[in-house]
């Protein structure tokens, strides 16, 4: 079991520190801290950006207000005592995902990797909420915390060169959700119909690092008509 008390700081540049939790699979106990760590660093306004990574963090300071090794003292500081995030600093997005068929080309995989039904997939990926742990490499595209241990599976051996926007994947002990079109080598289960990033909503991004995820399977039809109505 990961220890949060087991770290390293590393400088990364000359304006930021790399915290490095001392895990090399996932833990949610790292993770909670992870997040706990970005709320104690958000409420001093020398920080400029916190980055949140499944066991590290990149913290950026302002170096006109912080030399380095003020940075680092705070950084320690906050590592020993951070300031868990209240309840309404995250929140709980409820992602429709239709599983399967055209919309999870993989399933079959999975159901012969785990010797479960697409049935008994859909219940044990949905009925766990999942913390968004980070986002990236794509805009929207959401990391989120382990799937279920019968649910884990390597990546395709050949990645895909297009997966639609809103594709739901696993890879490895992960899953996560595709913000844009773009390539990717992640097992497709599912899709949902929301946009989970658009440049020109007020707030492009449909979910944030610290938030929590729940998938609700919903039929071809549902997803075509929520499709029709946020088009």
């Amino acid at each position: 079991m990961a220890s949060i008390s087991e770290y390293d700081i590393i400088p990364y540049g000359d304006s930021a520190f790399l915290v490095q939790f001392a895990t090399k699979v996932y833990s949610e106990t790292v993770t909670n801290h992870i997040h706990a760590l970005i709320h104690s660093l958000q409420g001093h306004d020398h920080w400029e950006e916190v980055v949140p990574g499944y066991n590290s963090l990149l913290a950026y300071f302002c170096p006109a207000k912080f030399k380095p090794y003020e940075a680092k003292k705070v950084l320690i500081k906050a590592l020993k005592n951070p300031v868990a995030a209240s309840k309404s600093v995250s929140k709980t997005i409820d992602i429709p995902v239709c599983y399967g068929g055209e919309f999870g080309p993989d399933m079959e995989t999975i159901m012969e990797s785990s010797g479960l039904s697409q049935q008994k997939i859909i219940k044990l990926h949905s009925e766990k909420s999942y913390t968004v742990c980070m986002m990236g490499f794509i805009p929207g595209f959401t990391f989120l915390s382990e799937a279920p241990q019968l649910l884990h599976h390597a990546r395709r051996p050949t990645p895909r060169t297009i997966i639609p926007a809103g594709s739901v994947g696993i890879a490895g002990w992960q899953t996560g959700i595709y913000g844009l079109e773009s390539p990717g080598g992640w097992q497709l289960i599912g899709r949902t119909p929301l946009n989970m990033f658009d440049k020109d909503r007020d707030a492009p991004f449909l979910v944030h690092a610290g938030d929590d995820v729940k998938f609700v399977p919903i039929s071809p039809l549902e997803y075509a008509k929520i499709e029709k109505r946020i088009s």
